[in-house]
């Protein structure tokens, strides 16, 4: 399999991951969303402050999956 149809097919499945997490509405609280980071949860605090890119929580202080995903694949 050569990069591009490798390329490609993490592409699908992220899209894939994407639909499914928007049709579930699956929120990540600050913890969560830390760690799938791979930061501590104080980083979010600069990352928002910083970075107006960075999905923005809801009301509720938690985040979408869909929009991680989405603010993910724009990162590469």
């Amino acid at each position: 399999m050569s990069d591009t149809q490798l390329l490609d097919r993490i592409d699908k499945m992220a899209s894939a991951m994407k639909l499914m997490a928007t049709m579930l509405g699956t929120r990540l609280d600050r913890g969560q969303l830390a760690e799938r980071m791979g930061v501590h949860r104080n980083t979010l605090a600069k990352r928002l402050a910083t970075d107006r890119d960075f999905p923005r929580p809801g009301r509720d202080g938690k985040w979408l999956l869909s929009e991680v995903i989405e603010w993910e694949q724009r990162q590469s």
